[in-house]
């Protein structure tokens, strides 16, 4: 268990736009680009709040998200409600129901949503589902559009600029939520994640306006001060926490990070992702959440647009005035939940290529167990000599207490001056830098073989 600073430390040190469209007001101007250094997060006070758990696995399928949000121990009860984007047509960011199917017809949920104030192609109930059917959504549970029969009202207490939360009037007919949020960019609040999906996600059009101006207009969008509307879009988040019982209530938090565009997914012309996916991060305290992709985001070798885009729209303000008003805290402990392995678990690992699988028993070093905690990777593999395969792990692998490898064909060595991992098909030569992970217990014969892609899993 990582605190947030050391984590992002630690990845820090293995690292070697489109318009607003949907989203309906014009995009501020952009801020000074970043340094070319890897940036630091923007430090804040310490935090009033106790510490919260935020999950993280790597593994971005059906069977990762289901893991992350097990991690939680949430039990949803009644009627359960998951609250995503559905996506504005012309978009391809947005959550696949290739992913998420099986998860919510596991929970037995309806999907929700809200009606867009912008108009566009999701600004009606019927166009809304037309788009939910045509992105695949209708066809793994039912959609509701909460705010089809208009909106209701939830007290904001504590707030700057809201008194009330205009919320889809059909969220009262939901016991538990599940946010399940793709985290990306934001052309007005910098990034989109769990306090986004919940406030203007779940606000009616009335309530989207609300918002937008601060609390000056339930009809138009208002041109308030930046920090003021994000702040506005926190106060609707909490609304909605405490509709619900706050942190620890009947609310979970899920965010997925991939497709990481600078855009939000009510953009119908999103930019490409300059960055590449991190995860799926699971949490009972939405502000924990999303200050950890936002930390993730800065650790990232390939983050630059993203931070940029953050950072121009003081995108992180929102998380200073969700800790201040008692939305959750933006101290949290980082469970990762790919290298929960203990000294002696046995770890076993498959390398596919064309169908043809090879085995692997790693040995109990600490190499061997990043390479098991950074699975599931999908690489391609290089032949070198004429007694190896090759592939390169994203990040390198700690080999302070491996064995020296020596033997022939089936070991599975790591070159650390290279920070390749070796798949040996016949003998080879031993030298003071190459290191021992483990060796096959079947498939050996493939080795040889392989060519272009190998996927590397758990077995």
């Amino acid at each position: 268990m990582l605190t947030r600073r050391a984590f992002v430390n630690a990845l820090a040190a293995t690292a070697a736009t489109a318009a607003l469209a949907g989203c309906g007001t014009a995009e501020p101007a952009p801020g000074p680009g970043p340094e070319p250094v890897t940036p630091e997060p923007p430090e804040r006070a310490a935090a009033p709040t106790p510490s919260a758990t935020v999950y993280l696995t790597r593994d971005i399928s059906p069977a990762g998200l289901r893991r992350a949000f097990d991690a939680l121990g949430f039990s949803p009860t009644g009627n359960v409600a998951v609250k995503l984007s559905t996506g504005e047509p012309g978009g391809h960011n947005f959550l696949s129901p290739n992913l998420i199917g099986d998860f919510v017809r596991g929970l037995g949920a309806t999907i929700v949503e809200c009606n867009t104030a912008y108009g566009g192609a999701r600004g009606t109930t019927e166009s809304h589902l037309r788009a939910a059917a045509d992105h695949g959504f209708t066809a793994i549970a039912d959609v509701d559009i909460m705010d089809a029969d208009g909106a209701m009202s939830l007290p904001v207490e504590g707030g700057a600029h809201l008194t009330e939360d205009l919320v889809g009037a059909h969220l009262a007919n939901y016991d538990s939520v599940v946010s399940l949020a793709h985290f990306k960019g934001h052309a007005m609040g910098g990034f989109g994640g769990a306090i986004k999906n919940c406030s203007i996600g779940i606000a009616s059009r009335e309530g989207k306006m609300l918002i937008h101006s601060a609390g000056t207009s339930t009809t138009s969008w208002g041109s308030p001060a930046q920090d003021d509307f994000l702040e506005s879009m926190v106060e609707a988040a909490k609304a909605v926490s405490d509709h619900f019982g706050g942190v620890g209530g009947a609310m979970c938090y899920v965010n997925v990070m991939n497709r990481l565009s600078v855009d939000c997914d009510c953009d119908s012309h999103p930019a490409e992702p300059e960055m590449a996916d991190i995860g799926i991060l699971a949490s009972p305290d939405p502000v924990a959440l999303d200050r950890a992709c936002v930390d993730l985001v800065y650790a990232a070798p390939d983050g630059a647009a993203l931070v940029e885009r953050i950072e121009s729209r003081n995108g992180v303000h929102t998380l200073d005035h969700a800790e201040a008003i008692g939305l959750g805290s933006q101290t949290y402990e980082l469970v990762d939940l790919d290298s929960g392995t203990t000294e002696g678990e046995s770890m076993t690992i498959n390398v596919t290529c064309n169908g043809q699988t090879a085995t692997y028993e790693l040995n109990d070093s600490a190499a061997a167990r990043a390479l098991y905690g950074q699975l599931p990777l999908t690489l391609s593999v290089e032949p070198f000599g004429n007694n190896e395969q090759t592939f390169y792990p994203p990040e390198a692998l700690d080999c302070s207490d491996a064995p020296l490898a020596e033997g022939g064909a089936g070991v599975l060595a790591y070159y650390e001056p290279w920070g390749d991992v070796v798949m040996f098909y016949d003998d080879f030569s031993g030298n003071g830098s190459l290191y021992e992970l483990g060796r096959a217990v079947a498939g050996t014969e493939h080795i040889a073989d392989m060519a272009g892609t190998i996927e590397v899993k758990r077995a």
